[in-house]
């Protein structure tokens, strides 16, 4: 099965790996959460939330397509 965390770009799980020895009960949530699911809607507001804050990202940039369906963060599927 793949999961969130297999399709997430690069650079967002380096910036989780990043933030997790300053944040460690934090950052394992989130990848937990993202290593338990198969889609964006089905993590809950505050893991999204979280997701942001932890990979260095500020929601007032992001575009509703990113916060809502995970467009940014996720890689495309061919």
């Amino acid at each position: 099965m793949k999961t969130l965390y297999n399709s997430l770009k690069p650079e967002y799980k380096n910036a989780l790996e990043a933030n997790e020895a300053k944040y460690p009960t934090s950052v394992k949530a989130i990848v937990k959460a993202f290593k338990n699911n198969a889609l964006w809607s089905m993590l809950t507001v505050t893991q999204v939330r979280d997701f942001i804050t932890f990979t260095d990202n500020e929601l007032y940039n992001l575009k509703y397509e990113d916060w809502a369906f995970g467009t940014k963060f996720l890689q495309c599927e061919d």
